[in-house]
């Protein structure tokens, strides 16, 4: 059977770097190599700045939202209402924003769950995606990012457009689905050992509609998802099995986007 050539960015890499061990092996370190090994660094590190370039510009109160984001203070604190291991780094960022903004448009979302919102870009990005009679229903478990997003939605006057509820998610999702509530679109980004569950909620609740579409963050996790196990981290290994579980469930269908970490788009079919 004929080999496909590598054509994407990151086939091409792991070609070249196919290429480079056995050159190392064979002890092959001549200038050639020493190209081949330039040409891996830039293939991998100018992929993510071109996007963002690329992209229709970052809007301005998204700009500032992310500015102020990493500025914030999100150390680990012993407040039982804090969340442990928050960090700048988890913000959505500009070429995903767009992505979501995008995806509300085209989609004609009018009701999002939004699952995990940290300091607010998402729902913000989303929100400026929504018609004038949408609405963002967003479950946040840390107090602390709770109130540094409502500061956001405010400063944006969003905050007509964004029902913020604190506490745990899955109790969230229970009390809407008991108001028998539905929605469009679902973005998950929170908690990687409840994904599942919150998938599997959402569809046996009916609280996505059919057609409905979920967007799931960081189903790629660092690579760690097809990584051997034992190099997975806790977070790696619930990811991994939530990939293999979507990838079983009959009501729906998806595909796994390599967008920033990740990004799984799903339709809800029956």
């Amino acid at each position: 059977m004929h080999q496909l050539r590598a054509v994407t960015p990151l086939s091409i890499l792991a070609k070249k770097l196919d290429c480079l061990a056995i050159d190392c092996e064979r002890g092959n370190f001549d200038v050639q190599f020493r190209n081949e090994l330039e040409t891996c660094r830039n293939l991998a590190s100018g992929l993510d700045p071109y996007l963002e370039m690329l992209s229709t510009p970052e809007d301005p109160c998204l700009k500032r939202l992310s500015v102020e984001t990493k500025k914030f203070d999100w150390s680990d604190s012993d407040d039982p209402a804090l969340v442990r291991g928050l960090e700048a780094e988890m913000l959505s960022g500009h070429v995903e924003g767009q992505f979501l903004k995008m995806l509300v448009e085209v989609s004609g979302a009018k009701k999002i769950l939004e699952v995990g919102v940290f300091s607010g870009y998402s729902a913000v990005a989303m929100a400026k995606g929504l018609p004038e009679d949408g609405k963002i229903v967003a479950c946040e478990l840390d107090a602390r990012a709770a109130r540094f997003a409502k500061e956001q939605f405010l400063k944006n006057a969003l905050d007509n457009k964004v029902d913020l509820r604190v506490g745990p998610a899955i109790k969230t999702l229970r009390e809407l689905a008991e108001h028998g509530m539905k929605f469009d679109l679902m973005f998950v980004d929170a908690d990687k050992q409840n994904y599942e569950n919150y998938v599997k909620l959402a569809l046996d609740e009916n609280l996505l509609s059919i057609g409905g579409i979920f967007v799931i963050d960081n189903t790629l996790l660092q690579g760690e998802v097809y990584l051997e196990e034992g190099e997975k981290s806790t977070p790696g290994k619930a990811i991994s099995s939530f990939n293999k579980y979507l990838a079983r469930e009959n009501r729906v269908e998806q595909v796994i986007i390599p967008l920033r970490d990740g990004v799984t788009f799903a339709k809800r079919t029956t």
